[in-house]
């Protein structure tokens, strides 16, 4: 009975998380959109809701730290639990992340922005959707495919810098560009515990991962 209890908790707070992530992948996508065309409304919207939506990160990491405390899952329940944590943790601050971008929306002055910029939100957003999918349904090739795009952004953002030279040093383009850098960073947080959970090994570092993983 307590096992089926645990069970369903942790799948509920599970689907919160994944809910939450998604609206997360909508709000990057939304800031960078804003960013690219001037979109003043938009970006106020993202900045506004930020609060109200980044509350749902401390409901699941209540929920998830009052799991771990009154029914003391071991084992793969435990891992489970200790992932949800930390994806509901790097989504938030990946939701604080859009907020700065949408600002930067509000204060451009750039009049041609370079298509680099939606690559890397586009590459985002497919981190944080794979990584959601390989939590959701414990599958590693889908784990693989978000921590390997993470080069891809890092790619991205160096094409971006060397296409724009000093130019990439003034006004907001450079801080847009970073700050979804940043994004990538965190969704590797999120990865790197998701394998955790999923093959039961720790992986403290992206290039760990691909020495373990996919060789």
């Amino acid at each position: 009975m307590i096992g089926v209890i645990l069970e369903n908790k942790l799948s509920k707070v599970l689907d919160e998380a994944v809910g939450y992530g998604n609206v997360t992948s909508e709000r990057v996508r939304n800031s960078v959109s804003g960013y690219i065309r001037k979109d003043v409304e938009t970006a106020e919207s993202i900045i506004e809701e930020t609060s109200a939506v980044n509350e749902e990160s401390y409901r699941i990491e209540d929920e998830c730290l009052k799991i771990i405390g009154l029914h003391q899952p071991v084992a793969k329940d435990l891992r489970l639990a200790s992932a949800i944590l930390r994806t509901s943790i790097e989504l938030e601050r990946i939701n604080i992340l859009s907020a700065y971008i949408a600002r930067y929306a509000i204060d451009s002055a750039e009049t041609v922005i370079p298509p680099h910029i939606e690559f890397m939100s586009q590459t985002v957003q497919d981190m944080i959707n794979d990584a959601l999918g390989a939590l959701m349904n414990m599958d590693i090739q889908l784990l693989k495919r978000s921590t390997k795009n993470y080069l891809q952004l890092q790619e991205f953002y160096n094409q971006l810098h060397d296409s724009q030279g000093e130019f990439m040093e003034s006004g907001n383009l450079v801080l847009v560009a970073r700050n979804l850098l940043s994004m990538g960073h965190h969704v590797m947080g999120m990865d790197d515990r998701i394998a955790y959970l999923i093959v039961g090994k720790r992986v403290i570092h992206h290039k760990v991962f691909y020495s373990v993983l996919m060789k």
